[in-house]
C-alpha cells in the first residue's frame, strides 16, 4: 500500500512534466517520421559519419560518383534531399500553415485563459503599499532580454519569409542586424539561465547580497517548464546561430562543409519553432493570465497584496 501511494503522489506530483514530455515526443514522431521532407536515413548515416571527423556529408565515395558528379559535388556539395533542402521546401510547401499554427495557439491560450475564469488580479486599496522585488540590475537584464527576443523574432521572421517580403535594403539590413544582435544576444542568455535559476538551494537566500542578483520566488510546474525550455532550446539557438555566424566568414562557399552548415541552420531553424510556443505560453501566464507583473518588472516594485496572493514566499523573504 506504500508503494502504491509513493507510485501515486510521484504521477500527481510530475503530471505536468510527463504530458508536455509525452505531447513533445508525439510531435517529434510526427514530424521526423511522418511529416518530414528529410531522408531520415541519409541524416542518420551523415551524422555518425561525423564521428570520423568526416563533415562533408558524402556518404557515397567520392571516387564511385561519375565525373559530372564528382564536379557537381566539388562546387555545391553533396546533393541528397536533406536538412537545408527540407527547410527550404518545407517553407515552399507549407508556409501558408504558418499562420494557422499561430493562430492555433493563440486559440488555446483564450481557451485556457476563459477555463481559468478570466485575467486575475489582487484587489489593492487605495492606500497599497508597495514592495520592492526586483533590483536595477535584475530590471535591466530581464527586460533586455525581452527586447532582443522580440527583435531576433522581428527579423528571423523577415528571413524566413523573405520570399515575401523581398530584398532590398532593409531586408539586408534585418538579416545583418539579426547576426549581430543574435551575437550580443548569447551573454545575455547566459546571464537569465544564471539568475534565473530558482531551483538551486544556494540561489534561493534572499539576502542583500543575493537578493539583487537572483530572481526571488519559486516556479510553479508550469513555469519550471518554461524555464527548462528557455534554457534548452535557447542554448541550440545560441550555439548554432554562433556557428553560422562563425563558419560564414569567409565568403568562399567551402563545399566540403556546406552540409555540415545545412545541419546546423536545420537545428537553428528547428530551435527557433519549438522556443516560441513556450515564449508564447511565458507571455500568457505572466502578463495576461495575471494583472501587475509588467509594471511591477519596470518599475521593480509590486503591490503588497500581489505578493500575498500570488508570491507570499518572495514577501516572507523581503
Amino acid at each position: 500500500m506504500e508503494n502504491k501511494a509513493q507510485k501515486k503522489g510521484f504521477f500527481n506530483e510530475n503530471m505536468p512534466y510527463i504530458i508536455v514530455g509525452a505531447l513533445f515526443a508525439l510531435l517529434t514522431y510526427w514530424y521526423f517520421w511522418l511529416a518530414t521532407i528529410a531522408d531520415l536515413t541519409y541524416v542518420w548515416q551523415y551524422v555518425l559519419k561525423m564521428f570520423t571527423l568526416d563533415f562533408s556529408g558524402q556518404i557515397i565515395p567520392y571516387s564511385e560518383l561519375s565525373r559530372l558528379e564528382q564536379g557537381y559535388v566539388s562546387i555545391y556539395g553533396p546533393q541528397y534531399d536533406a536538412i537545408a533542402p527540407e527547410v527550404v521546401r518545407a517553407f515552399e510547401e507549407r508556409q501558408h500553415l504558418l499562420p494557422w499554427v499561430f493562430l492555433a495557439e493563440f486559440c488555446i491560450f483564450a481557451v485556457m485563459l476563459v477555463m481559468q475564469g478570466g485575467r486575475k488580479g489582487p484587489k489593492c486599496r487605495k492606500t497599497c503599499e508597495m514592495v520592492e522585488v526586483h533590483s536595477t540590475f535584475q530590471r535591466f537584464a530581464v527586460l533586455g532580454n525581452i527586447l532582443i527576443m522580440i527583435y531576433l523574432f522581428v527579423t528571423g521572421f523577415s528571413i524566413t519569409f523573405g520570399n515575401i517580403t523581398g530584398g532590398g535594403t532593409l531586408g539586408f539590413f534585418m538579416r545583418e542586424t539579426h547576426e549581430i544582435i543574435g551575437l550580443f544576444w548569447i551573454p545575455v542568455w547566459l546571464l537569465i539561465t544564471v539568475i534565473a535559476f530558482k531551483d538551486h538551494k544556494h540561489f534561493k537566500r534572499l539576502s542583500s547580497k543575493w537578493g539583487k542578483v537572483f530572481l526571488k520566488g519559486l516556479y510553479t510546474h508550469g513555469q519550471r517548464i518554461n524555464y527548462l525550455a528557455f534554457v534548452a532550446f535557447g542554448f541550440i539557438l545560441c550555439f548554432s546561430g554562433f556557428w553560422l555566424w562563425f563558419l560564414s566568414m569567409d565568403i568562399v562557399p567551402h563545399a566540403e562543409i556546406i552540409q555540415y552548415r545545412r545541419l546546423i541552420l536545420f537545428g537553428h531553424f528547428m530551435g527557433s519553432a519549438v522556443i516560441t510556443f513556450f515564449v508564447g505560453e511565458t507571455i500568457y501566464s505572466y502578463v495576461v493570465a495575471i494583472r501587475g507583473y509588467l509594471p511591477g518588472l519596470i518599475t521593480g516594485k509590486y503591490p503588497k497584496e500581489y505578493l500575498e496572493e500570488f508570491h507570499p514566499e518572495v514577501l516572507d523573504g523581503v
